[in-house]
């Protein structure tokens, strides 16, 4: 009989307080639902990337590869050309600029010399002047003196 009424106290507890059963099925059934929900999603994702990424690879990529390398053969010849124009423009300047700076330097060397020239003859002429003036200014002065020494020798 104790263990009669063991086995039942035991199956009271475990329907009272042992709800694992009741919560595995629960459990079961909603991994069960979420399953069968996703698995088809996730799949259908999965195939559609896995088409994209065979598009990509199949057609795409040997595409862009294409277009990169026409397109970068087309940008290197551009670029080699528009270095040598720049290169012979360059040269062009350097040349031009030493041609010209010679043409400068020896104009400015002559207007110099012109400049001297001028400056030697208005110093010349200057002199000239002031000799003439001083001449002049003597000759008065020595008039002047002249007539101090007549008037004087004149006057009683």
């Amino acid at each position: 009989m104790d263990q009669q009424l063991f086995r039942d106290l035991n199956e009271i507890h475990a329907r009272l307080f042992d709800h694992r059963p009741i919560l595995q099925g629960h459990i079961n059934y909603f991994v069960r639902e979420f399953e069968e929900k996703r698995n088809d999603h996730e799949i259908e994702r999965l195939k559609k990337l896995n088409e994209d990424i065979r598009d990509m690879k199949d057609e795409l990529l040997p595409q862009s590869t294409k277009g990169m390398d026409l397109f970068l053969a087309n940008l290197t010849a551009k670029l080699k050309v528009a270095t040598e124009v720049c290169n012979k423009v360059e040269n062009k300047e350097n040349s031009m600029d030493t041609e010209f700076l010679e043409k400068e330097r020896v104009q400015r060397k002559d207007e110099w010399i012109e400049f001297l020239g001028q400056q030697a003859k208005t110093c010349e002429e200057i002199d000239e002047e002031f000799t003439e003036q001083a001449g002049i200014l003597a000759r008065h002065y020595a008039e002047l003196e002249k007539n101090l020494k007549t008037v004087n020798s004149s006057v009683p």
